[in-house]
């Protein structure tokens, strides 16, 4: 069965090491670590800096597939249309004019006129179809336990969650400037990133990562 990209995320964190000295970073190698791992260099140890997943074959060579696909729709369509407006140019040149008297055209006249007023008030008096309404679907509650993500006003978490606050191992993006921890003097920018350990919502246990301005400072509580 297939996985979801949502669902894979949830399994799996990506990273790129900041440590000149070590290969993976010269490289720039985007590393895949398990989400229940140390977010850390296979090679050298050292944290890793959190980015997206590494685009697939199809996302990165999917406009020209789709643009060919296009060129060949609208070339077929020139095709078709050139063949039906030949054809019905050929039907036009064959027929031959028929000759008819005064008095034919007069009783055609007559007939066709009253049926042509009888279609059209048909077509008027036929109803309009009521549109039907849009339906909308909720969107999904936050989960308040296991992995998820969750807005804290100050910046969205993504990371583990306990009652619906921050517990355990995540990663803070800041939408305005907040202090890191109350009791030090680290204040995040909107668009900076902090990646430690919390505990009923707050940053606790070992060092952290603050990642501003690329670079990356530690922080401990």
């Amino acid at each position: 069965m297939a996985t979801s990209k949502s669902s894979e995320r949830l399994r799996y964190r990506y990273g790129i090491c900041l440590n000149d000295g070590c290969s993976k970073c010269k490289a720039k190698e985007v590393q895949e670590i398990p989400a229940r791992k140390e977010f850390v260099c296979a090679e050298c140890g050292k944290a890793l800096r959190e980015c997206p997943p590494p685009k697939t074959w199809m996302q990165k060579n999917g406009k020209f597939v789709y643009g060919g696909i296009g060129a060949l729709v609208v070339a077929g369509g020139i095709i078709a249309a050139l063949t039906m407006g030949g054809g019905e140019k050929e039907v036009a040149e064959s027929k031959a004019p028929v000759e008819t008297t005064d008095t034919l055209k007069k009783d055609t006249a007559k007939v066709a006129v009253p049926e042509q007023k009888e279609e059209a008030k048909k077509e008027e008096a036929k109803p309009e179809k009521p549109q039907e309404p849009v339906k909308t679907t909720p969107a999904p509650a936050a989960p308040q336990n296991g992995y998820g993500t969750v807005n804290l006003g100050y910046g969205k978490y993504t990371g583990d969650l306990k009652n619906g606050k921050p517990h355990g191992h995540g990663t803070i993006t800041y939408t305005r400037s907040q202090k890191i921890v109350a009791s030090k003097d680290f204040v995040a920018n909107p668009g900076d990133k902090f990646e430690g350990d919390f505990r009923d919502g707050r940053v606790s246990g070992g060092m952290g990562y603050w990642y501003h301005d690329g670079e990356v400072t530690g922080v401990k509580p």
